[in-house]
């Protein structure tokens, strides 16, 4: 005897079936009225699309409508509703491509060094300075001499080679880092930068709010553009860039960065359903090497859900 489905893989299968079939919007309201599971799930499907951004058309009528209850079937993982099943992933999945893909090919034709999902690489400057790309960045070098670069997305290390007499100067955003020779990682997200110092000096200069500052080793600066805000906090100098071994360590960081950081060890998407959870702020060591543990430890840190909805979805709170 087959396994009976579970309410939101039924749910999915009717969202699919829907689109396929018109006509069988009667046995979709004879099956959402039948149980408080059904309605909760048909919700939960709902709230998923709608954080995607792809929610359908909502077929709730039923639920002011008065509905003769007869027997009915549920869709069973027949081969046909595992091809629906399968609609569905692919669905997400080129919502996800798509979402990605866009930006990315307006980021090929700037940048000089990208790289990929989990893909991390090392670019040697004509300077002699080395930088290490963490996954799904872009770098590109503003001059011959490779003493002056932008960081166009994502995260970078820098190591780089000593020169008195010419500063090299990374950006990212609003965000201008300036030494001679030191090492330094540099994380740029939508509405911020992050530079934290590994040894040597640096003197990093926000466009607006107008500022200036030096860090010394083991020092953290993050500069948010919409509220002028800037945090300070300190960390071990080992500590700086640890994600090139596969370590993330986080010290009072909010749950959307540390999303945003292990997105970047993820194909297609990482949900949020809970908006509120987005300010949360964690403390802790996740492992980069597996993101779906990762995502698990940081569930259990909040006290909510994870789960790997198709094979480009993943989503994060009570679902």
């Amino acid at each position: 005897m087959d396994k009976p489905q579970d309410p939101l893989e039924q749910a999915a299968d009717w969202q699919i079936r829907l689109q396929e079939e018109p006509d069988a919007r009667a046995d979709f309201e004879q099956w959402l009225m039948e149980s408080d599971a059904h309605r909760a799930a048909w919700r939960k499907m709902e709230t998923l699309w709608s954080a995607l951004g792809e929610l359908p058309a909502k077929p709730e009528a039923a639920y002011s409508r008065s509905v003769v209850l007869k027997p009915s079937r549920p869709p069973q993982l027949t081969t046909r509703s595992r091809r629906r099943w399968l609609a569905l992933a692919t669905a997400a999945g080129v919502a996800a491509i798509a979402a990605i893909m866009a930006p990315q090919a307006t980021m090929a034709l700037r940048a000089d060094y990208q790289t990929g999902v989990a893909q991390i690489r090392t670019v040697h400057l004509a300077d002699g300075s080395t930088v290490v790309l963490s996954p799904q960045s872009a770098l590109k070098v503003l001059d011959a001499d490779g003493r002056q670069v932008e960081l166009l997305k994502g995260q970078a290390y820098f190591h780089v080679a000593r020169d008195p007499q010419h500063p090299f100067i990374a950006h990212a955003g609003q965000l201008s880092v300036r030494v001679l020779g030191t090492a330094f990682d540099l994380d740029l997200h939508q509405d911020a930068a992050e530079v934290a110092l590994e040894h040597g000096q640096v003197q990093a200069e926000n466009a607006q709010p107008p500022l200036s500052e030096r860090l010394m080793p083991g020092q953290r600066l993050k500069f948010s553009w919409p509220s002028g805000k800037v945090e300070r906090s300190s960390l071990e100098p080992t500590q700086v860039a640890a994600w090139r071994t596969g370590s993330l360590f986080i010290e009072n960081q909010s749950v959307a960065d540390i999303v945003d950081q292990l997105q970047r060890y993820t194909s297609g998407w990482i949900v949020i359903t809970d908006p509120s959870l987005k300010t949360r702020r964690i403390t802790g060591v996740y492992d980069l090497n597996n993101p779906p543990r990762a995502l698990k430890a940081l569930a259990q840190s909040l006290g909510v859900n994870s789960r790997q909805m198709t094979p480009w979805v993943h989503t994060l709170g009570n679902f």
